[in-house]
């Protein structure tokens, strides 16, 4: 077993808390909605700070979940003030910001706890203390002090359902401020560090799904405003008649992650589950991540040196010039091997992903692999340029934080034209070495995920070129959306 990733903690962010009432005792059925998850197919969906409000029989949250956008609470008042302050209208049901600090004060005393912090995610803390139980003193108090306050006249039980979820998601918002793994924006999703993809693919039938996938596809449409009878019906309500749906490997914990987005009157829309549960962990809103509920760790983070990832981390592969500027950042990746490493494969499942080990090798299940760790395949953003007429453009492809050499190579970009005109296309890797691409006069090239033929026994990190040589002297346009995505082994 490899030492578990180090997590971020709310204490370390200098939230000072007053320690949390008798409230440390959770019912089993909270815990069991842990990272792991459980499976959908035996679990009917209930409110929770990351997955809506409860659903009908189907299992399919209903009304208005974007419970994520919530403000943070800084400067809120109570329940009756915060009405006129935010132009409420008397007697609307608002959640106290007392239970937001009651629950902060919970988290914080159980992460002070290390047998509690080490066992559980910082999301699985959230759950353990905004549960109605651990909630229920902090409520009466405020009703006891504030009995004029419209929540107060509710069954508790109803309070639990349609106003808690107000402060879960403030608290929410504020715990994974600063930690959330996820990037600003969707675009950004492959290059941010500790993401390692799995698949991706456009699904467009219910066919290519399995039942939990379907079941992820119900739950996210209604969640963004698409409730459907059928996944055939929440797939054609997109603009594209399909859903994009990415998987990816959080390679600090060792967590798999599944989103699924569209586009909807031209802006993308998507949700993300923990993989095989209705677990909702983040939502992208006109192409940006909001409601996080996943953190980063130590594995997989950015770093120029080792002191970064101590005590149990090395910092793996810098990319320096001669002059020992720092071009790229190294990975936080941990030395020890992890047992089933170099095992062959023929799909992630084979390595265990759980274990920080997927197939690698190959992009597409059902190919030879060989199960390695997650953070040994990394994609890298090249930037947008335009062509040359008559002439050549090169683009830079800084790649870092991988092990020694590559294994395979994956291309994904866009070249486009006005007109047919011959141009082609190579990848040259750190040594120079140069592999054909594309040799078309096509107005049009588009590569998504395309295996380039690069040589194995040579440098897998440093500064990689993709080149462009204008050939029949007509060149117009640009190459867009240039990704190189690296699978490596050590030599």
């Amino acid at each position: 077993m490899r030492p578990r990733a180090a997590r971020i903690h709310l204490l370390s962010l200098g939230l000072v808390l007053a320690a949390c009432t008798d409230k440390g005792t959770v019912p089993a059925d909270t815990a069991s909605t842990s990272a792991a998850g459980d499976d959908v197919s035996d679990t009917t969906p209930t409110s929770s700070p990351t997955s809506g409000p409860t659903g009908d029989t189907t299992g399919v949250p209903t009304g208005d979940t974007s419970t994520g956008e919530a403000a943070s609470t800084s400067g809120q008042a109570s329940t009756s003030d915060a009405t006129s302050a935010t132009g409420d209208p008397p007697g609307a049901l608002l959640c106290p910001v007392a239970i937001d600090d009651a629950i902060l004060a919970c988290i914080a005393e159980l992460q002070a706890d290390p047998e509690l912090a080490d066992n559980n995610f910082l999301l699985d803390l959230l759950w353990m203390c905004s549960d109605a139980e651990p909630v229920a003193d902090d409520y009466d108090a405020h009703c006891a002090a504030h009995p004029d306050d419209p929540i107060c006249a509710l069954e508790y039980q109803v309070f639990v359902e349609t106003v808690l979820p107000e402060c879960v998601a403030r608290v929410q918002q504020l715990v994974f401020a600063d930690v959330c793994l996820l990037p600003a924006t969707y675009p950004e999703l492959l290059f941010a560090p500790a993401i390692a993809l799995m698949e991706r693919r456009f699904v467009t039938t219910a066919a290519q799904l399995d039942p939990s996938e379907q079941q992820q596809i119900l739950w996210a449409s209604a969640d963004m405003g698409f409730p459907a009878a059928s996944v055939e019906e929440a797939l054609l309500a997109s603009d594209d008649d399909g859903l994009e749906q990415l998987t990816v490997l959080d390679v600090g914990t060792d967590r798999t992650l599944v989103l699924y987005s569209g586009h909807y009157g031209d802006t993308r829309v998507g949700r993300m589950f923990f993989a095989g549960t209705l677990t909702l962990v983040g939502a992208v809103e006109d192409g940006s991540f909001t409601r996080c509920g996943v953190e980063r760790t130590i594995e997989g983070q950015p770093c120029t040196d080792d002191l970064a990832c101590a005590p149990d981390h090395k910092c793996m592969d810098i990319l320096s010039d001669a002059d020992n500027v720092v071009l790229a950042p190294g990975v936080c990746a941990s030395p020890t091997p992890i047992a089933g490493e170099g095992s062959p494969c023929n799909a992630h499942q084979d390595c265990d992903p759980s274990s920080g080990l997927l197939c690698l090798d190959s992009i597409n299940e059902g190919d030879d692999g060989v199960c390695r760790p997650g953070w040994m395949r990394r994609s890298f953003a090249g930037p947008d340029t335009a062509l040359v007429a008559g002439g050549s453009v090169k683009l830079p492809l800084l790649v870092a934080g991988v092990a020694t050499v590559p294994t395979a190579a994956y291309l994904d970009l866009q070249r486009a034209q006005d007109g047919a005109n011959q141009v082609a296309i190579h990848l040259v890797n750190p040594l120079g070495t140069s592999t054909s691409v594309s040799l078309t006069d096509a107005p049009l090239v588009v590569l998504d995920l395309e295996p380039i033929a690069v040589p194995t026994d040579e440098s897998a990190g440093g500064v990689w070129h993709l080149v462009v040589d204008d050939l029949g002297g007509q060149a117009s346009g640009a190459v867009t959306r240039v990704a190189l995505t690296l699978d490596t082994r050590w030599d």
